[in-house]
């Protein structure tokens, strides 16, 4: 209700861009690349999908598709550092979170953790097993000295 300046339940392109004027000057002055109303509300309006292009409504923000990028627009009107976040985030990255199966950062490091530590274990245990069979070919190559009576030295006759 803080956005929708005329009351009418519906969040027009006029209010977005009185809004975002003010956002426009805080790019400016803190020297960021600024992004054009036009462009910023086509961005928000390809994520959020809205019923009707010429306005957003509450349910348009609240469609399962858009509730991880809801918020941008409202960033965008009035946060302007998470705004230029938003804008400098790395897409595919953006992407692979939102199709992750970890609900929160921490479940996602400490899988990835758990992971790199199994690995690193497994490595160690196949690294002693290589020990292992090198100690036992060096055994077999000290025992090859004797021949079959138990004589040191070759096993060719003497004569």
């Amino acid at each position: 209700t803080c956005v929708d300046v005329d009351g009418d339940d519906k969040l027009n392109n006029m209010e977005m861009r009185s809004f975002y004027a003010v956002q426009l000057h805080r790019m400016q002055c803190m020297g960021h690349e600024v992004v054009p109303f036009e462009d910023m509300l086509c961005q928000m309006m390809d994520m959020i999908k809205p019923a009707d292009t010429e306005c957003l409504v509450v349910e348009d923000f609240l469609g399962s598709h858009c509730s991880q990028v809801s918020g941008a627009i409202f960033d965008a009107l009035f946060n302007v550092n998470k705004y230029v976040m938003f804008e400098q985030r790395d897409p595919f990255l953006e992407r692979q979170k939102r199709e992750d199966e970890f609900d929160t950062d921490w479940d996602r490091f400490a899988c990835i953790d758990y992971n790199r530590l199994a690995m690193e274990e497994e490595q160690r245990e196949e690294e002693a097993m290589e020990v292992d069979w090198v100690n036992m070919d060096e055994e077999e190559e000290d025992g090859d000295d004797y021949n079959a009576m138990g004589l040191s030295g070759s096993s060719e006759a003497p004569f």
